[in-house]
């Protein structure tokens, strides 16, 4: 019940935070771009230096009975520049682009050396129990501040349109491209220690002894989910050379509590409830981004979890992991590192001190059994 009240209590406070940014953020907007008047004024101005003609005197003439209707519905005009604003709220990462190319990436290079961080501390038992403030600093940062746009798989969908061909800004794929190294050294930090979408499902969640979808099956089911939805989402690219995920994207409702669709209201009321009972279902049936690094196991010398041969085939590691990448037959434990986000809860419950992070070889791959060496 504690933790329940606690991140409610972080919910509202953050969301207000937020709202009041928003506020500052429209007033800047106003004062900064020129209302629909001034527009009309200035293109009126242009035109009429170049009416030299007294055959387009008439036409002059008509621009100034505009320009004085104009004047006479400057209220008009104030009506309609709330909906302006309301539209870029929507669009949060048109407020994350104007901010310049340098400030953009400041902002990214920041979150990358916290991932970086990240893969250092999850190596050393001491160092591991401040992964909940590494969550939390992204909720609160990236979630609530941030508004949760951009976010990586933004940045992989950017991506895949520039190498299609579409003329997109190249800071908007840095993101993805350098996690890529990062959890080739480090393994999926990223999702198991900052990410901001993954952090927020796995506060929401409240254990019970109802294990839902906790099977190995259940958990081959929700992968074959996410392989599925990624190809529809490069299908989705390839035939409208657009981002519309962004518009249904649940956590921007979750972050914002405002929404410009139905469907995204839905999503989010899905990944609310789910997250209560499933630990992070988003990032085991959706994510993409989960879902490509996972692959980075596979390349050989890639950050893995493995075992030094102590394991004596109990169940410990199997119940400290959450995400399920360790699942359970009847004799032993199996681990499949593309779905580990390297939490290392796993590392600090063994007692025989048996797995550890190695570079995948062939003695050390990406899918081991956890039991004793023959």
């Amino acid at each position: 019940m504690r933790k329940i009240i606690f991140i409610l209590f972080v919910f509202l406070f953050v969301n207000i935070s937020n709202f009041a940014n928003e506020i500052i953020y429209q007033d800047t907007i106003k004062q900064a771009k020129p209302t629909k008047k001034e527009q009309f004024e200035k293109s009126n101005l242009e035109k009429n230096k170049k009416l030299n003609d007294d055959e387009e005197f008439d036409e002059f003439e008509e621009f100034e009975n505009l320009d004085e209707k104009s004047s006479q519905n400057d209220d008009e005009f104030e009506n309609l520049e709330p909906e302006e604003n309301k539209e870029l709220n929507s669009n949060k990462q048109c407020k994350n682009m104007d901010e310049g190319i340098s400030d953009y990436l400041l902002w990214i290079l920041w979150i990358l050396f916290f991932t970086v961080m990240a893969g250092v501390f999850v190596r050393f038992e001491i160092l591991r129990n401040t992964r909940a403030i590494f969550l939390i600093a992204g909720i609160l940062l990236m979630g609530f501040y941030r508004g949760a746009c951009p976010c990586p798989i933004s940045s992989i969908q950017n991506l895949f349109l520039w190498i299609i061909g579409e003329d997109i800004n190249w800071q908007t794929t840095v993101w993805f491209l350098a996690l890529i190294p990062i959890t080739y050294f480090f393994g999926k930090v990223w999702c198991g220690w900052i990410c901001h979408l993954g952090a927020l499902q796995e506060f929401l969640f409240l254990p019970t002894k109802v294990k839902i979808l906790h099977s190995e099956k259940s958990q081959k089911i929700m992968r074959i989910i996410r392989k599925i939805l990624f190809v529809i989402l490069i299908i989705q690219l390839l035939m409208t050379r657009t981002i519309l995920f962004d518009k249904i994207d649940p956590f921007k409702v979750a972050f914002n509590l405002f929404a410009t669709n139905t469907t995204a209201w839905i999503l989010f009321f899905l990944m609310l409830i789910s997250s209560l009972f499933i630990y992070r279902p988003f990032c085991k049936t959706v994510c993409p981004i989960g879902l490509v690094l996972g692959w980075i196991a596979k390349i050989p010398f890639a950050s893995v979890i493995g075992q030094n041969g102590d394991c004596r085939a109990c169940s410990i590691c199997n119940n400290a992991c959450k995400i399920r990448a360790i699942t359970r037959d009847d004799k032993f434990s199996k681990l499949d590192n593309q779905e580990c986000i390297a939490c290392g809860e796993c590392l600090t419950d063994c007692k025989k001190n048996a797995i550890s992070f190695y570079k995948k070889t062939k003695i050390h791959s990406d899918k081991i059994d956890l039991k004793k060496l023959n």
